[in-house]
């Protein structure tokens, strides 16, 4: 049997990324010492591996995997513009051109491959998420930009088919809202360049307003469908009230304020996820839709806390909590529920729940006591394996419960290591239709799976132990000598 068009795609893509992998090796070896930066490459490098071991086991076109190579595709489109975006924003800081790596990817599932592109939208998330745990904080906002994308084409994907990809609103709008955004960043690093005056938080915000705003009306003129240029126009209208509210309360003079206290501005991104629920008239399908409203307006936010500006931090928290709903609206879709339904009556999806509103809490927390390769990694590897091990012991119900739990998280506590939060969804997404049919089996076969999966936490619990151990005293060797 011949290659298909597929085929070639996911070959040449592969290569690609290998020759790439390759190059910032070889770069690494003869210049990296030269570089503060070596430590952020060999991490990259890792995560360029470790995708195409993941594309390379997808490589099965039968069941559980999707035909067409889709995954592996979006996972190896993500990672080769991920090398772009590392290239030119995190070695050389040109980081408004970057950008340009975020939106390259999406035309490989999104214009070149032909059939369902759900496939390829998820295999992207992992590779975001992988990616994002190999580099830390570095990528926190090419992360975000990039998750927010997806679950925005994705749930317009539900209520669009494939072939009309390039002819209606809904699948390309969120992309329109990202250039929007990317061309009000360009605008404000040329002012800065050529003008030589620094540029305030306000300033920032009210440029990129305007342009996603602009952003979303053209698109309005063009379809002739003006419903979704209120959502844009509130969430930067609830943006310029956030950074206002985080102005007039600074918590050092709070005595009950933490670090990770909630700001007032919670209430704003709450209502903000109120009112998307009627961005769409309920004739188009209220249900699935509204999904859809709160996925722009994560773009929307994602764009104005694009950069590594901390004082846009309130900004980042409110497109957290508006992705993972719609990454939650998105997996309720993709696994409708039997009857009776997941709620918080049923002991599976309650314990879920608990789970998923402290499980990544901790973990980040873990993570950031003592940060080495081998934690980062453990802790990914937890955070996406527990909602797939809920779903395999106890079902859909149970996974549900753990991303609404995760939902919870993203509300009360912030700054949270973002990675570790979205993993779940990015495993749970592609994977819960795997697993889901051993929850079927007898209890003791379940209760078998439970302790595998116990002891195997127990063993990545004492490596951890061991390498932590052998790091701290190679640094006091280091002291002493």
């Amino acid at each position: 049997m011949g290659w298909g068009r597929s085929d070639f795609l996911f070959a040449l893509l592969l290569v690609l990324n290998v020759l790439v992998g390759a190059s910032w090796f070889w770069w690494l070896r003869t210049k990296g010492q030269q570089r503060e930066k070596a430590n952020l490459l060999s991490r990259f490098l890792l995560a360029i591996t470790l995708s195409i071991a993941f594309a390379l086991v997808t490589i099965p076109s039968k069941h559980p995997f999707q035909p067409q190579h889709s995954f592996g595709i979006g996972l190896l489109s993500i990672v080769l513009g991920a090398s772009i975006v590392f290239w030119l924003g995190i070695l050389n800081s040109w980081s408004w051109l970057a950008y340009l790596g975020i939106f390259i990817p999406f035309a490989v599932p999104l214009a070149l491959q032909s059939g369902d592109p759900f496939p390829s939208l998820f295999g992207m998330m992992v590779g975001t998420v992988l990616v994002w745990f190999c580099l830390g904080k570095a990528w926190d906002s090419f992360g975000l930009t990039t998750i927010t994308l997806v679950i925005a084409i994705g749930l317009a994907r539900l209520h669009e088919r494939p072939s009309e990809i390039s002819a209606h609103l809904w699948q390309s709008l969120p992309l329109v809202l990202g250039f929007s955004g990317w061309l009000g960043l360009g605008l404000l690093s040329s002012w800065q360049r050529y003008w030589q005056r620094e540029i305030v938080t306000f300033d920032f915000v009210y440029t990129l307003s305007l342009m996603l705003v602009l952003g979303s009306a053209l698109m309005g003129y063009w379809s002739g469908d003006w419903s979704f240029v209120p959502i844009v126009l509130l969430t930067c209208i609830a943006a310029l009230t956030a950074l206002q509210l985080q102005n007039s309360h600074d918590t050092r003079y709070s005595p009950f304020a933490t670090r990770h206290s909630p700001s007032a501005a919670v209430l704003l991104w709450i209502g903000l996820l109120v009112i998307s629920f009627a961005t769409i008239p309920e004739t188009k399908g209220l249900r699935l839709l509204s999904g859809y409203g709160a996925s722009l307006a994560a773009v929307s936010l994602a764009w104005l806390a694009a950069g590594q500006d901390g004082e846009r931090e309130t900004l980042k928290h409110g497109a957290v909590l508006l992705v993972t709903f719609s990454l939650f609206r998105l997996f309720a879709e993709v696994y409708p529920l039997r009857t009776p339904r997941a709620d918080l009556y049923t002991h599976y999806t309650f314990v879920g729940f608990l789970l998923g509103a402290t499980v990544p809490t901790l973990l980040a927390q873990c993570m950031e006591q003592g940060r080495h390769i081998v934690r980062e990694l453990a802790t990914g590897f937890w955070a996406a394996s527990l909602p797939i091990t809920l779903g395999a012991i106890w079902g859909v119900k149970a996974v549900a419960g753990y991303l609404a739990g995760s939902i919870a998280a993203a509300l009360l506590i912030f700054p949270l290591n973002m990675p570790t939060l979205f993993a779940g969804f990015a495993s749970s997404l592609p994977l819960t239709a795997l697993v889901e049919p051993t929850s079927d089996l007898p209890r003791k076969i379940r209760l078998l799976i439970l302790v595998g999966v116990a002891t195997a936490f127990v063993i990545t619990l004492l490596v951890d132990y061991l390498v932590h151990r052998q790091l701290k005293s190679n640094n006091e060797a280091k002291k002493v000598s």
